[in-house]
């Protein structure tokens, strides 16, 4: 079950980068801002994979505590997580010659939430309802 576990945090990780690279694109194209000098695509990918791993790992300790609310129990931690982390994309302080700070929330926040969103969508191809692999 470890292996499966991490083979889905490591997809749904690359899922979330590639989901945030996507959304970074369209979102920099529309408002005519460029952040890719704060939050670089290779650092992109890489929170969302680590984010991703760490939760396959989470669950994993989850689901050997807590058996069958595992699932419910991880879910529920890992959105309070995506939305706790969100405070640190307000509190960053961006250098002084940054045009349109403002903007800066609006690219990074909804990011917070793609590894989550990634982990929900793919788990069901990982493991049935049972945990069992597919």
């Amino acid at each position: 079950m470890l292996k499966r576990l991490l083979l889905l945090g490591v997809v749904s990780g690359l899922l979330a980068g590639i989901a945030s690279l996507i959304y970074q694109k369209v979102y920099s194209t529309s408002l005519g801002v460029d952040f890719s000098g704060i939050v670089k695509p290779v650092g992109i990918v890489i929170s969302c994979v680590i984010g991703c791993l760490l939760a396959a790992l989470g669950y994993g300790l989850l689901d050997k505590w807590l058996k069958s609310k595992a699932e419910i129990v991880f879910n529920f931690i890992f959105v309070i997580l995506s939305f706790a982390s969100i405070v640190g994309a307000f509190a960053m302080k961006l250098p002084l010659e940054t045009t349109s700070p403002e903007l800066f929330p609006g690219l990074v926040v909804p990011m917070h939430f793609f590894p989550a969103l990634a982990w929900l969508t793919l788990r069901p191809l990982f493991f049935n309802s049972n945990k069992q692999a597919v």
